[in-house]
């Protein structure tokens, strides 16, 4: 839009909030979101990870709110605590000197310092389900004033199985409320606990046929599993990123991984779900000033880490589920940016691959580790294929064009036949001859019989040892006969 967020109707003072942070323009998502919050409509939104959800929802609920009444008026629900303290923070970026009081509640924090805290004003209340259910069912706060409920990361929440305690919580609000839905996956169960929790809402879908986003350079590279640490170290001399992000599939490889990293020198550190709070805090500050060039991080971490300027995000164990995958990308080139994506894949995980690439509708660049574009066996296989049937449609005229020629060959091929004819009197002819030789077989037989009265005659006596060497002699000479006749044959 021309008019950036100004066209949205977004007050001036918000505009000139945004201003301060560097935001001007708005995102497809927040242009669609913001009007329909505007306008009292219940929302579900889905977006690829990194355009912009979280300002289409805080921007609008931040001019709903009265700062003259002292309860809660907004809930914002998110799976984890770091997507909580994000959205806490961003939304205090807005808050200028209207005087909202924004409290962020989730775990790794004092419970009784929270509770304080609660005692004060609170307007706009973050959090995530379980830490919030504890605060209400002991009494330190109240919900029943809440008009406008946030979800946020929804198909996390539902992965992780928070929803019932979420569902618990939505039930204490106003049932007048307004209710807002984002997700980065729009899937069936997303929607069946939409058509649950709001009311005649407005479905916004950004670009559903790409989940991730356009800006984003995907790239695969082919290794081991014992050259794959050596593959990630050439990437990082290669590109010598500002902020790489890692992700592993465990909290154990995560750690591996940074210890010996670590050992060899390199700016690295590692975020995961069993972390204290307190590291957790001193990890994420360090990485967000660049203090940390490599964070190497769980699963867990993939979601709510929304940091600018990470440059290059590396899988280095390749996630088996396609929405994990959008995750993990989705921390690089966000909000307009670009950024690259390197995935590490062996010879056992190309399945896992292809199942990225079919559900998606992309296909990776194959690089090496020198950055060179490798022809993918696919492709080879569709080259091959085109050649063969080019070469098949060619032999197929070559037959076309000889069939005269077979056709011309027939006379000739009767004529030889008539030649075979004539041969058969020769063959017969030769019958007699045969016959003839019987007599001479007949002759041959009486020989042989009568050399074996000369053996039986040929008892042990004094001329035996003489006769046996002679019947040796023969034998070999026999043998020696028949190599040759066989060979002049």
């Amino acid at each position: 839009m021309t008019n950036g967020f100004a066209g949205l109707k977004v007050c001036a003072r918000t505009v000139d909030l945004l201003k301060k942070v560097g935001i001007t323009k708005p995102m497809p998502v927040q242009e669609q979101v913001i009007p329909a919050i505007f306008a009292g409509k219940d929302v579900i939104a889905r977006a690829q990870t990194g355009t912009g959800k979280t300002l289409a929802f805080l921007v609008p609920l931040m001019e709903k709110i009265n700062p003259e009444k002292k309860y809660v008026q907004a809930l914002i629900i998110a799976p984890t605590r770091e997507l909580a303290m994000q959205i806490s923070m961003e939304a205090k970026k807005l808050v200028g000197e209207t005087g909202i009081k924004i409290l962020p509640v989730c775990g790794g924090r004092d419970l009784e310092q929270q509770k304080h805290k609660m005692q004060n004003i609170t307007h706009i209340m973050v959090g995530t389900p379980g830490r919030l259910l504890d605060h209400i069912r002991r009494g330190n706060t109240s919900l029943g004033g809440v008009n406008y409920l946030v979800l946020d990361e929804v198909d996390e929440m539902l992965e992780q199985g928070f929803i019932d305690e979420a569902a618990e919580l939505i039930g204490m609000t106003s049932k007048e409320r307004q209710t807002v839905l984002c997700s980065a996956t729009l899937s069936e169960e997303v929607r069946k606990l939409g058509k649950k929790i709001t009311r005649n809402c407005s479905v916004i879908d950004i670009n559903p046929e790409q989940a991730t986003v356009a800006g984003i350079e995907q790239i695969c590279i082919k290794t081991t599993e014992e050259y794959k640490q050596k593959a990630l170290e050439t990437l990082i001399q290669r590109y010598n990123p500002y902020l790489m992000i890692v992700f592993c599939f465990s909290k154990e490889r995560a750690i591996a991984l940074e210890e010996s990293l670590a050992t060899k020198q390199y700016n690295v550190d590692v975020l995961h779900g069993e972390m204290s709070q307190a590291k957790r805090k001193t990890v994420m500050k360090a990485f967000r000033d660049a203090k940390l060039q490599i964070l190497v991080a769980s699963d867990l971490a993939a979601r709510g880490l929304d940091i600018e300027g990470v440059t290059h995000v590396v899988n280095y164990d390749i996630p088996h589920d396609v929405d994990w995958y959008v995750h993990r990308i989705g921390r690089t080139g966000r909000a307009g940016r670009e950024g690259i994506a390197v995935t590490l894949y062996t010879a056992d995980e190309i399945r896992w691959l292809k199942q990225i690439e079919e559900k998606l509708n992309v296909q990776m660049e194959r690089q090496n580790l020198a950055g060179e574009t490798v022809a993918r066996r696919v492709v080879r296989k569709a080259i091959v294929s085109a050649k063969s049937n080019k070469s098949s449609a060619v032999a197929k005229d070559g037959r076309k064009s000889t069939k005269p020629g077979l056709k011309s060959a027939k006379p000739g091929m009767k004529s030889a036949k008539t030649g075979l004819k004539t041969a058969k009197p020769d063959i017969k002819s030769t019958k007699p001859d045969m016959e003839s030789a019987k007599p001479g077989v007949k002759s041959a037989k009486l020989g042989m019989e009568s050399a074996k009265s000369v053996k039986k005659s040929t008892k042990p006596g004094k001329g035996w040892a003489k006769a046996k060497a002679t019947a040796k002699t023969k034998k070999v000479g026999g043998k020696n006969e028949r190599g040759k006749s066989r060979k002049s044959k």
